[in-house]
């Protein structure tokens, strides 16, 4: 198996209206990638084909890890981590930090299963590891939304999954709080655990990214290689305006964007 996530001729509908214009793409091992495009480019709801929550029509297909067949959704998904600020939304304010990592295990928005010894002790190795000891014990409704993503964090980790989506992770945070976020997600790095990164901000993009692609209006508009995308033209290509980056500690920069006469 050399690959992860691999869509080919796939149109998508949604509520009647086509979102996803034949998509072709392959995600291969040692690669994190980077969906970047402006609000409405569609970037949502390629994530959702990619989790299996959104379905091509007949003709397109989409497989996960390796498997030319198409096997049951849930085990695909079992391999497939997912932050967004949707799930933060959704869990009780008065849920303790531990037992929104824990329900990780459950795929659950709270903890309604007793957790076994064993999960127990992942999520604290994962808490541990994204260094939040502080947060274990506090209610997720009294720290800061930056405090309660990285819960999130921890518990997409739980199952260590081969995939991680992070789907605009950085929404709602100010800029220092952002940075430490980033900076947690640094340390993924050094686990085995690829990264699917959406975001329409350049300088959120991390140096563990491999790949870059740009969606425009539902399709891919260009992919590849990260220095071979993070250029002038090609952004001012996908935003439809005229952009001018540079890199500065192994991170791309914005220093100037105007729209065109």
């Amino acid at each position: 198996m050399n690959w992860l996530i691999r869509i080919s001729k796939a149109d998508v509908f949604l509520n009647s209206k086509q979102v996803l214009h034949s998509i072709d793409w392959t995600m291969k091992h040692e690669e994190n990638w980077a969906v970047v495009g402006v609000n409405g480019a569609g970037k949502t709801s390629f994530m959702k084909l990619i989790f299996g929550e959104l379905i091509p029509i007949d003709g397109g297909e989409v497989r996960w890890f390796g498997n030319e067949e198409h096997g049951p959704l849930n085990d695909a998904r079992k391999r497939i981590g997912f932050v967004s600020a949707d799930y933060q939304e959704r869990y009780a304010p008065s849920t303790i930090g531990s037992d929104v990592v824990v329900s990780g295990f459950f795929s659950s928005i709270g903890l309604y299963k007793k957790a076994t010894q064993k999960q127990k002790e992942i999520a604290n190795y994962w808490i541990e590891f994204l260094d939040i000891q502080n947060l274990r014990d506090e209610p997720i409704g009294r720290i800061s939304y930056g405090e309660a993503r990285r819960l999130l964090l921890a518990r997409a980790l739980v199952n260590r999954p081969d995939l991680l989506i992070l789907d605009e992770p950085c929404a709602g945070l100010d800029i220092p709080t952002r940075e430490r976020f980033l900076k947690t997600l640094e340390k993924l790095a050094k686990i085995k655990t690829q990264l699917i990164y959406v975001t329409h901000h350049i300088d959120e993009i991390l140096p563990l990214t491999t790949h870059v692609l740009f969606l425009k209006n539902g399709t891919i508009f260009s992919h590849g290689s990260k220095n071979k995308m993070l250029t002038g033209p090609k952004l001012s290509d996908a935003f439809d305006c005229h952009i001018e980056l540079e890199k500065r500690s192994e991170r791309y920069w914005i220093t100037e964007s105007r729209t065109y006469d």
